[in-house]
């Protein structure tokens, strides 16, 4: 087993970096949401291309920008902390036991981070659509530009590619697999950035170029694995066995308001625990999931205003080997999202 005082290297360095990047840092909970019933996992039905799509079409030009301004405010909070570390002696249970308590207070808190958030309709180039997201912050003095590239479907389908910045090649393979690995989670990061506010991201913005009217009360959805952070989540050798923690997020269609497309948000759990098997043993439960919000289009499918609230409490519990000791724990992660996005005139 691979100690767990070598955390603070690769995979805490991972860790810490996901944790930034993604902001996705929990605290006081939201209002508490309706109880949601546990939903057996959901595999949404896959509408065959036809001539008039559901959803929107995009209207927009090529070479259309628009600029907004992205806030995002994220807490983390851990509660009902328990470790235990048994077998060895205590000079040697200490250690572990405190680096675990280490890497919880490192992660714990508050940070809001704000964005230039610009969005231009690149030429089609043969596809049925495409646009540029870049997103611009400012941290420590540098800035910091994430950019991805979303190409429409047909029917809702399509893709989002994550454009990094050129680097040059290394050939020292550890290296090598650490900068992939980063690259991979800003990925990640900026993809869930963006689905606050992309109406792609829930496949309500297409290429087709027929459409039926959108009708109130619509809905169109993504599915979103939750990943609560703490620190054994991403420890080499883990496997989810069975169905991993999810929910279904929703846009529902609800009216057009002065020229502006009007959806609301909301949520269904379809998968409410997990188990987590390898180098350490988890099991994982959501008590609670809160999304609330709305997104403001304009008819040709581009994003006039945004807001998300999001909240999850989940409770982690597990077990892990080094050597002669055995580090047992429970907590509960709790956490919060908020984020805004308007326009610039």
């Amino acid at each position: 087993m691979r100690p767990f005082a070598a955390l603070p290297t690769l995979v805490t360095a991972l860790l810490l970096l996901g944790a930034t990047a993604q902001a996705q840092l929990y605290g006081p909970p939201a209002p508490p949401a309706p109880p949601v019933a546990p939903a057996a996992p959901v595999t949404p039905p896959v509408t065959p291309p036809s001539t008039t799509a559901a959803g929107l079409a995009l209207g927009a030009p090529q070479d259309t920008l628009r600029e907004y301004r992205l806030s995002e405010t994220t807490r983390l909070r851990y509660d009902d902390v328990q470790v235990e570390v048994s077998g060895g002696t205590p000079e040697q249970a200490a250690p572990l036991q405190n680096s675990f308590r280490e890497a919880l207070r490192a992660r714990e808190g508050e940070r809001t981070l704000t964005y230039k958030q610009f969005l231009k309709v690149l030429p089609a180039d043969g596809t049925p659509g495409r646009y540029l997201w870049n997103s611009i912050s400012s941290e420590g003095g540098r800035s910091v530009s994430s950019r991805s590239l979303r190409t429409l479907g047909a029917a809702g389908e399509g893709s989002l590619a994550y454009q990094p910045e050129a680097a040059p090649a290394s050939s020292d393979p550890t290296l090598a697999l650490l900068t992939a690995q980063i690259q991979a989670e800003l990925a990640r990061t900026h993809a869930e950035l963006l689905a606050g506010f992309d109406p792609a991201s829930f496949g309500l913005l297409t290429g087709a170029a027929k459409t039926a009217p959108l009708r109130p009360g619509q809905t169109f959805t993504r599915v979103m694995t939750l990943n609560p952070a703490h620190p054994l989540a991403t420890l080499p050798g883990q496997k989810v066995a069975g169905a991993p923690l999810q929910v279904e997020q929703q846009l529902r269609f609800e009216s057009e308001q002065d020229g502006q497309l009007v959806f609301f948000r909301q949520a269904r759990v379809l998968q409410p625990g997990q188990v987590v098997t390898g180098s350490a043993d988890l099991l994982l439960t959501l008590a609670r999931y809160v999304y609330d919000g709305e997104l403001r289009l304009t008819p040709d499918g581009l994003p006039v205003s945004a807001s998300r609230d999001e909240a999850s409490v989940i409770r982690v519990t597990g077990r892990m080997n080094q050597g002669d000791l055995t580090l047992t724990f429970g907590l509960t992660v709790t956490s919060t999202s908020v984020l805004t996005l308007t326009p610039v005139k």
